[in-house]
């Protein structure tokens, strides 16, 4: 008994549609990794502040002739530690955790300007103004990459 030509013409029809769909599908992940470099920079930035912050606490701590404390301690780690958590917060959230990161990192800025005066404002500007460069010019792709992720 002779096949239906319609059947055979609906298997065709299916298969360029898969063909299609998956090439589709293969299109987005290879977006989404180019986005992930731009990622990828911003947690390791993030990371990178948390330990420049310690590092700074401590220095700073030294540098002004005040006895190192647990509490200085503690305060210096509490600090770090909100920056590993923003780090490890970019593999689900990448643009909000670095606007949340520029936001505390822009914040303690201000808060040393406050306590400290001159001395607060120009105190590591040049590792500050890195670190603030390398936090914006993730942003974009973090939103890219989160807007891609959507449209999966």
């Amino acid at each position: 008994m002779p096949e239906d030509p319609n059947e055979n013409t609906t298997h065709q029809t299916a298969g360029n549609e898969n063909e299609i769909s998956d090439y589709y599908d293969g299109l987005k992940q290879i977006e989404i990794q180019g986005y992930e470099t731009g990622v990828k920079k911003a947690r390791t930035a993030l990371f990178v502040t948390a330990g420049l912050l310690f590092v700074g606490e401590l220095i700073s701590v030294g540098l002004t002739g005040l006895t190192l404390t647990p509490l200085l301690i503690g305060i210096a780690l509490i600090e770090s530690a909100i920056f590993v958590g923003l780090a490890f917060w970019t593999k689900t959230k990448p643009y909000t955790a670095i606007i949340v990161g520029l936001v505390i990192f822009i914040g303690m800025w201000i808060l040393a300007i406050i306590g400290s005066g001159f001395m607060g404002a120009i105190g590591g500007i040049i590792v500050r103004i890195i670190i603030i460069s390398y936090l914006i010019s993730a942003l974009k792709p973090a939103k890219a990459w989160e807007d891609a992720r959507e449209n999966m």
